[in-house]
């Protein structure tokens, strides 16, 4: 008998189930949360022209720093016209186009005019640039632990460092966990 599609054995997509569930599954829906316009907003770019239902941008930023994408982009008032979604161009001269919100027309901006963004959406360009040699980046881990036990049977252990392909039971101390049967 084969269980197919989300339910039954194995908990689906989530956690449940009574053989091996709970091990993650598939994100599902996350919605990201409008927090509203922010306290204050800095200097992103200005406007060069429509491009289809979208608008392009000229980077101008202080410091050189780079939107994220999906970013709000807000006009000086904080009225948000729309998202970053996507940057293109030289690494110090850059360009960004923006999906705008469903109110916003490309056609009622006027050329160069500014628009601003969140400073805690903005990435320094070091970020995208190749470190200097000789300098290392962040500790990462390690290659990860085992993938859990067998489905029973008699436990083994390894003999010696040097013998791996040899085993031995595991001695009655040796065990980590018991079962108790009930007469």
């Amino acid at each position: 008998m084969s269980f197919r599609g989300r339910g039954a054995r194995g908990g689906g997509g989530r956690g449940g189930g009574f053989r091996g569930g709970g091990r993650g599954g598939r994100g599902g829906f996350y919605k990201q949360q409008d927090f509203g316009p922010p306290e204050y907003v800095v200097e992103l770019g200005m406007f060069m022209h429509p491009c289809e239902d979208d608008i392009v941008c000229k980077c101008i930023t202080e410091e050189n720093k780079v939107p994220y994408f999906n970013a709000p982009v807000y006009l000086e008032n904080k009225e948000q016209i729309g998202k970053v979604d996507e940057i293109f161009g030289q690494l110090r001269d850059f360009y960004f186009s923006v999906k705008l919100s469903e109110n916003m027309k490309a056609s009622s901006f006027k050329k160069l005019q500014k628009f601003y963004i969140d400073p805690m959406k903005l990435l320094p360009l070091q970020r995208f640039l190749p470190r200097p040699p000789g300098e290392k980046g962040a500790p990462r881990g390690g290659r990860g632990g085992g993938r859990g036990g067998g489905r029973g049977g008699k436990k083994m252990k390894h003999n010696s460092k040097d013998q791996r392909d040899e085993f031995k039971p595991i001695e009655q101390a040796d065990m980590v966990w018991t079962v108790q049967t009930g007469l």
